[in-house]
This record gives structure tokens, C-alpha cells and sequence, in this order.
């Protein structure tokens, strides 16, 4: 009969697994990159406070989906990003359109005397 506790995320989140520095193994260089490779993205390792409230509600929508709280706040921000660079782009677009239109309102014509002065 085995010890080994079954790696399922109620284990991991409850921190019956990996909590326990005595079985913890450093993944190698090689392990490193080879996960990277596979997710098809270089990832650096961060560490942030969020309000409490927050980081259980958003653990409830994670197991309510069947994924990891934070690969799903991984794309959380994904998402959020690309939408906010979108909408910066638009708003840049806006003020370059809006700039040319009032260039070519403002512009002299043939014998306009704003041209000749």
C-alpha cells in the first residue's frame, strides 16, 4: 500500500502537497526550459498581494471551470492586456483622425488671404 498522496488540485490548494520542503525537488535548468517551450512563452516568476475576498472568488471560478486559479489569472491578464492596447491604439487612431481632419479644415485656399498675410 502507498503513501503517495494523490496529486489532485483540492491537495495542492489545501497544501497537503507541496508544502513540505523536505520533498521538494528544484525542477532543473532543463525542466525549466523545457516546460517554457512547451507553454510556448518564457515566464517569469513574480509575487503580488491582492485582497483576500479577491483571491478566493477568483479560486471558486477557477475550480468552478476545472483549471488552476493561476494559469486562469494568467489569462486573465492576457486578455485584459490585449483589450487595453486595442483601446489605446483606437484612442491614438481618434486623435490622429481628428488631428487631419482639422488640418484640412484649417488649410489655406487658392486666394485665401490667411495664405497671402
Amino acid at each position: 500500500m502507498s503513501n503517495k498522496i494523490p496529486g489532485t488540485v483540492e491537495n495542492w490548494e489545501s497544501g497537503e502537497l507541496g508544502m513540505n520542503p523536505d520533498q521538494a525537488k528544484a525542477a532543473t535548468l532543463e525542466e525549466v526550459a523545457a516546460i517554457e517551450h512547451a507553454a510556448g512563452v518564457s515566464m517569469q516568476l513574480i509575487s503580488m498581494r491582492m485582497p483576500t475576498e479577491l483571491l478566493r472568488v477568483l479560486k471558486e471560478i477557477a475550480k468552478y471551470r476545472g483549471i488552476g486559479y493561476q494559469p486562469m489569472i494568467r489569462d486573465l491578464l492576457d486578455r485584459w492586456a490585449v483589450g487595453e492596447i486595442k483601446t489605446i491604439l483606437n484612442e491614438r487612431l481618434d486623435e490622429t483622425q481628428r488631428r487631419e481632419t482639422e488640418l484640412r479644415e484649417s488649410a489655406p485656399l487658392a486666394g485665401d488671404l490667411r495664405r497671402i498675410a
